[in-house]
């Protein structure tokens, strides 16, 4: 039984959004692999004493669960929180909040550091420590540039080329490769924080140091890669080369998590374009095999597994299936261009949207194509319950 108090559990309760029912924007099938990855089974009868909705099952977890696994859960759901609000989500959460959240996991005597994320879909990089020694994931837009100086063992090129991808994210984002044109010297220019973090302005002081310290680390990699660029190619230690590699893919991390309004607006508008040049009879035809999108130019900027990644996400918060077919239909599109980094709770959680308007007609227009695609493309995320919906829907 853990030691959540009355206290800590109405906050947590407060934070979470457990009303109703529900967690955060949780479905049952994301809920379970949440605690899944924490090697626990949050639909275990131990943990129906209160009922079998989601809040009702983390109410009975917090009564019979350890410590330690309360804690563990709670970290998670701090790690879970951050990263979803550096693409734009849960705005109502405060960061005091998330604070208090992660204190009342640490009093518990849990670990405070959130599990890594799954490889299809995640949106960070993991890590592990052994004594002294890292294992760390770098950026896989970094990795797969720079994969082949790595295997023929040319580290300082290497280096040099993990410098210029996060250089050429700058300039896809901001029009600026140079940092000190970005940020300015004194990391202090906020002109383009929406193009880099998602908002044009920080909401408290200390999101504000944070995207300062964001740009002296960019205006380093500068720096660092101005003297390998005016050097001549010489030998470099290999652990020394992952140093140089690592920080590099931290800067490119750090600015390619939010979506670009501009980008997004952009690839919208596209979509809309696309859709508007087919009749609805032969629009069909083409959508379901996705040979629609062989007609559409995308943004370089779609290279990127995070844009994509942040997009996705954005698309997902958005989805609104209840108000026309046309705006259905644009969901879906708009999950294709993106399909590589559509996870199987992104596609339970859209089946959990309603889609009757006020009147009680039926919006939904797209589904089955869509699911079509997606178990020809990545027949490898979808849940049985998309399964069974698709089946039914062919009925």
């Amino acid at each position: 039984m853990s030691r959540l108090s009355i206290t800590d559990k109405t906050l947590l309760e407060a934070v979470l959004s457990m009303g109703g029912g529900y967690l955060l924007d949780f479905t049952n099938s994301s809920i379970g692999q949440f605690f899944d990855d924490l090697g626990l089974n949050i639909f275990d009868d131990q943990y129906a004493e209160y009922g079998t909705s989601k809040a009702q099952r983390v109410r009975g977890f917090w009564k019979v669960g350890s410590d330690e696994d309360v804690a563990r859960s709670l970290a998670a759901l701090v790690g879970y929180i951050a990263a979803k609000k550096l693409t734009g989500s849960f705005p109502e959460i405060a960061d005091e909040q998330v604070t208090k959240v992660r204190e009342i996991a640490t009093s518990l005597g849990g670990a405070t550091a959130a599990p890594a994320a799954s490889s299809h879909g995640s949106i960070s990089t993991e890590a592990t420590v052994t004594a002294n020694r890292i294992s760390i994931e770098i950026h896989e837009d970094i990795y797969d540039h720079i994969k082949r100086y790595l295997d023929s063992g040319d580290h300082f090129h290497a280096v040099e080329e993990s410098y210029k991808v996060v250089r050429e994210a700058l300039r896809q984002l901001t029009g600026e490769e140079a940092a000190h044109k970005v940020f300015n010297e004194n990391a202090q220019n906020q002109r383009h924080y929406a193009a880099l973090f998602g908002k044009a302005t920080p909401t408290a002081q200390a999101e504000g140091d944070f995207f300062r310290g964001v740009g002296y680390l960019h205006l380093g990699i500068q720096f660092l890669r101005n003297e390998k660029a005016h050097s001549l190619a010489t030998f470099v230690e290999p652990n020394l080369a992952i140093h140089y590699i690592s920080l590099a893919s931290l800067a490119y991390d750090l600015i390619t998590r939010s979506v670009n309004p501009a980008i997004a607006a952009e690839v919208e508008q596209l979509i809309g374009t696309a859709r508007g040049s087919y009749s609805a009879t032969a629009f069909y035809r083409v959508f379901a095999n996705g040979k629609w999108m062989e007609r559409l130019t995308l943004p370089p900027a779609l290279a990127s597994r995070s844009t994509r990644r942040a997009l996705k996400q954005k698309w997902i918060d958005e989805a609104d299936l209840s108000r026309s077919w046309n705006t259905s239909e644009a969901v879906f599109m708009r999950l294709q261009t993106v399909a590589s980094e559509v996870m199987g709770e992104d596609i339970d959680r859209l089946l959990d949207l309603p889609t009757k308007d006020s009147y009680g007609n039926d919006q939904l227009a797209g589904l089955e194509p869509f699911l079509d695609f997606m178990v020809e493309r990545h027949p490898e995320v979808l849940s049985d319950r998309a399964k069974e919906r698709l089946a039914e829907l062919k009925e």
